[in-house]
C-alpha cells in the first residue's frame, strides 16, 4: 500500500500488506480503512504524515478480521464512528472511535434536515447552475399590493361567469321605491309604532355585533402588534 502525493507525482510512503488490498474507504476525520484479504485494518494519521513531510506511521490504528471471511467492500457512515464491511459470508459493522466528524457544518451538509430543508437546498443548486444574466425581475410588480380577493378569482377562472354591468347595477338599484305598497306605508307613517319582533331582533343584532368586536380584540391581542391585522374580521 502506498501513499502518493499526486501533485508532485512522487511516492510518499510505502506499507506491506500480506495479500493485495481488495478496498480502501476514508473516513470524516482522514482515517483509512483498508481491506485486504480476510482482514481490515485502520490507519490513522496517514495523511497529516505525508502532507507534513514526516515519518511513516507504524502500526494501524485497529484491526478487524482473521477468520476467514473475505473482505469485498467497505463504506464509512458519514457523520459517525461506524464501518460498515461487506464479506463473502455477510456483513458487519465495526465501531471506530474518532472516525466521524462530530461538528458538522449544517449549511454544507445537514444530516437531520427536514422536508422544508431538503427542498430549499434542491432550489438553491439548482440556481447555482443559471447564469446570473438569466434571472430578472419585474420591477412594476415588486412593492404591489393584490387586493384581489380569492372569491373574485375564483369568479374569474370560472368559464362560465359574466362580466358584471354596472350600469345594469345602477338602474336596478333605484326600482321599487315608489311603488305603490311603499307610498302607502310611507303616509301610514310607523315612527312611533313599537314593534316587540323588531326590537328583540335589534336588540339581538346589537348583541351579536359586541360579541363579535370582543372576539377580534382577544384574537388580536393573541396574535400580538405584528399579526394582529390578520385576524378574521367576517363572523
Amino acid at each position: 500500500m502506498n501513499i502518493w502525493d499526486i501533485r508532485m507525482f512522487r511516492e510518499v510512503h510505502s506499507y506491506s500488506t500480506y495479500q493485495p488490498g481488495a478496498s480502501v474507504a476514508i473516513s470524516d476525520r482522514g482515517l483509512t480503512a483498508v481491506g485486504w484479504g480476510t482482514q481490515v485494518s485502520v490507519w490513522r494519521g496517514l495523511f497529516d504524515a505525508a502532507l507534513a513531510d514526516q515519518g511513516k506511521v507504524n502500526s494501524p490504528y485497529m484491526a478487524w478480521g482473521g477468520d476467514g471471511q473475505r473482505i469485498e467492500n467497505m463504506r464509512w457512515c458519514p457523520y459517525e464512528d461506524v464501518l460498515g464491511v461487506t464479506h463473502d459470508q455477510g456483513f458487519a459493522s465495526i465501531l471506530v472511535p474518532g472516525a466521524g466528524e462530530p461538528n458538522f457544518d449544517s449549511l454544507e451538509a445537514n444530516p437531520y434536515e427536514n422536508a422544508h430543508q431538503r427542498q430549499e437546498a434542491e432550489v438553491h443548486s439548482l440556481l447555482t447552475k443559471l447564469q446570473p444574466d438569466m434571472i430578472s425581475l419585474d420591477p412594476d410588480v415588486i412593492g404591489k399590493l393584490d387586493t384581489i380577493s380569492d372569491k373574485k378569482r375564483q369568479e374569474e377562472r370560472n368559464p362560465d361567469h359574466k362580466p358584471e354591468d354596472h350600469m345594469e347595477k345602477l338602474k336596478n338599484r333605484g326600482r321599487g321605491r315608489n311603488s305603490a305598497l311603499r307610498k302607502y306605508l310611507r303616509k301610514k307613517g310607523r315612527g312611533n309604532v313599537i314593534d316587540e319582533k323588531r326590537l328583540k331582533a335589534e336588540a339581538l343584532r346589537k348583541e351579536h355585533a359586541e360579541r363579535h368586536k370582543n372576539r377580534l380584540r382577544q384574537e388580536r391581542e393573541e396574535l400580538g402588534p405584528a399579526l394582529g391585522r390578520f385576524a378574521k374580521k367576517d363572523s
